[in-house]
């Protein structure tokens, strides 16, 4: 099938004017290569691999085959020696995912994705037609690299502004920010089991220890009890110091006050066993 480059200048429009109809970019991906595979275009599979700001996802790799689901795999920070945390180097691209299938790509061809502040991510094109991409395929896809970064930064702004709020005031705190409640008197009641924890001795603690010591002490501390917190249902809504405060919400879903006072708990002994296995 030959490239209908009327086509490709359609997509390119389409993207520049923001993907509309890409559902907010839930569809992006599986929208974008099939306009590009009816365009005349041999593509066999897409991965994308974006950074994040996220304080337990480095980033994540997204990949698109024809006739098949989207795929998501998620790549959590590294750890040191001393069981750490390492957060990716600036401006490096992910690792690429193991494709079982890349003994059937005739050519993969990996463009970078730049973002306006500086940042750099990849996208890797592959096909399995006889010979690879021609000349003009290859051109079309990099005319597609730049729009296609400007419509993932923006949605991955999107998303960083969504993690932060739901990290920093909590996940229900946050989604009425996006919705526009940021003026002073918006109020809501919520019933729920509440969380409060300080580490025992911590001015002690961080009188004697120095400072970098201290936050790594309190970073495996807060880990220990945020994977316990939300894995029970409970939303962390604020670091204060060595303290953290969160809720175990008790709503129309689930008015079990009991079984949230029970999570609560049982998140509570979660988290004291992983403080105990640090030591």
């Amino acid at each position: 099938m030959p490239l209908r480059f009327d086509e490709i200048d359609a997509i390119v429009a389409w993207l520049i004017d923001g993907a509309p109809g890409s559902g907010g970019g839930e569809q992006l991906i599986p929208l974008l290569c099939e306009r590009l595979v009816a365009a005349g275009l041999p593509l066999a599979r897409l991965r994308l691999s974006i950074q994040t700001l996220h304080p337990d996802v480095a980033g994540v790799t997204t990949v698109w085959r024809p006739d098949e689901n989207i795929q998501f795999n998620v790549a959590s920070f590294a750890a040191d020696p001393e069981g750490r945390r390492v957060a990716a180097p600036t401006n490096a691209i992910l690792p690429a995912v193991a494709d079982p299938r890349a003994d059937e790509m005739t050519d993969d061809i990996v463009l970078p994705l730049a973002f306006t502040d500086g940042e750099v991510h990849s996208s890797a094109w592959a096909t399995t037609k006889p010979g690879g991409f021609t000349d003009p395929q290859l051109a079309a896809l990099r005319r597609l690299a730049s729009p296609l970064a400007r419509v993932i930064e923006i949605m991955a702004l999107r998303r960083r502004a969504t993690i932060l709020l739901d990290t920093y005031v909590g996940n229900r705190a946050g989604a009425r920010i996006l919705a526009g409640q940021i003026r002073r008197g918006h109020t809501e009641v919520m019933n729920a089991a509440i969380w409060l924890s300080d580490m025992r001795n911590f001015t002690a603690l961080s009188d004697s220890l120095p400072a970098e010591t201290v936050v790594d002490v309190l970073n495996r501390y807060f880990d220990c009890q945020v994977a316990a917190i939300h894995s029970r249902g409970g939303e962390v809504l604020k670091f204060m110091g060595d303290g953290l405060l969160a809720v175990f919400p008790i709503d129309d879903s689930d008015p079990d006050a009991a079984a949230a006072c029970a999570r609560a708990l049982d998140a509570a002994r979660a988290c004291r066993a992983a403080v105990h296995a640090l030591a």
